[in-house]
């Protein structure tokens, strides 16, 4: 545990204007824990809003306040006294990074154990399933607003994305609580599961069937990978977090204890997601190539062509694999639904994906 949430809640309280943003390749964790902490600032007499780094799409589109959230662009001109950058590191922000280095107050709110804090206050706690719980943190317990059902379904959808509808190993008593507390707030747990995971257009579905055909495992089973094309994309190129969720596949059999995925970013960059069990900590691996994570998910981006970074990556695992690299320090927190929060560069000092 970094910081404390504390100095964060008297940050904001200092300020009166904010810019809530999160990580490129958003997902229902950064968003929904945004979007509550926007209406949490708002019931509360704070002006806040929302910019992702990325466009959204309309998976987000079921997310109370949606409507409200700004896209980064380069004539972007905020008037906020501080910006408040959460669940990953502010170096994560894609376009919005040159901002937060002039000198903007910020803080940081994470629950990624690589995130060493950052801003006039932070609070990075690894043991958290989510950043989204955290905000339930600071929204009922320290700053004292009430739940609306809007900032339920928002929340709701923040813990569900990120321990994969509460199968994960982060879910614990305190998770399952604070859902409790969210449903009797107004969240319908399957109106959200359906947004979530039922509700994808055709295209997606043709995508999950292109990448199944690249399915592989290795000899004695206990790895397995598959990868994704900018060509298998097409021209809308999915976000990030849709075909993230294509790892679960070689994640499910059963003597597989680490599940790769590559990605085509572009020509020379390729992302690479990694998913572990059985003690194996994914985040090693994944530092390795300059990034990180949790124990059990995390990612990497490398600056080489798809099969360079393939050979590179499957050889690299295969022989950590061989010599049992289980993570040895008690691990960095539990796993939540992908790697794409931790998307660090090959190349130093260039962590975006």
């Amino acid at each position: 545990m970094v910081g404390s949430l504390e100095q964060v809640a008297q940050a904001i309280r200092a300020y009166k204007k904010f810019l809530i943003t999160w990580h490129v390749d958003p997902d229902p964790d950064s968003v929904g824990s945004g979007l509550a902490l926007q209406q949490a600032l708002q019931a509360i007499g704070k002006g806040a809003v929302c910019v992702s780094p990325d466009p959204l799409g309309d998976w987000f589109d079921f997310l109370p306040g949606i409507e409200s959230c700004k896209v980064f662009s380069e004539n972007l001109s905020p008037s906020v006294d501080a910006v408040i950058v959460a669940d990953c590191e502010p170096d994560r922000c894609g376009g919005l990074v040159p901002y937060l280095r002039s000198g903007v107050p910020v803080i940081n709110i994470d629950h990624h154990g690589t995130n060493p804090g950052f801003g006039q206050a932070f609070y990075i706690n690894p043991k958290a399933a989510a950043t989204g719980e955290i905000i339930y943190e600071l929204i009922t317990e320290y700053l004292h607003v009430p739940l609306t059902e809007a900032m339920a379904v928002n929340l709701y959808a923040a813990l569900s994305g990120d321990t994969g509808t509460f199968r994960y190993s982060n879910t614990n008593s305190r998770v399952l609580s604070i859902a409790s507390e969210l449903v009797k707030c107004g969240a319908n747990p399957a109106e959200i599961a359906v947004h979530l995971y039922e509700n994808r257009a055709y295209e997606e579905v043709d995508l999950m069937r292109a990448a199944l055909d690249t399915l592989e495992i290795s000899p004695r089973g206990e790895m397995s990978w598959i990868t994704v094309t900018r060509t298998m994309l097409g021209e809308r190129q999915w976000s990030g977090q849709k075909s993230e969720d294509l790892i679960k596949y070689p994640r499910m059999i059963k003597t597989v204890k680490l599940a790769i995925m590559f990605r085509e970013l572009e020509a020379e960059r390729t992302k690479v997601s990694f998913r572990s069990r059985d003690n194996i900590d994914a985040s090693k691996l994944a530092g390795l190539f300059g990034g990180g994570g949790h124990m059990y998910a995390a990612g990497c981006t490398i600056n080489k062509p798809l099969p360079e970074a393939k050979a590179l990556v499957l050889e690299t695992a295969a022989n950590l694999l061989a010599s049992d690299f289980s993570n040895q320090s008690g691990g960095k927190g539990g796993e939540d639904q992908d790697g794409r929060h931790f998307g660090a560069s090959q190349t130093p000092g260039n962590d975006i994906p």
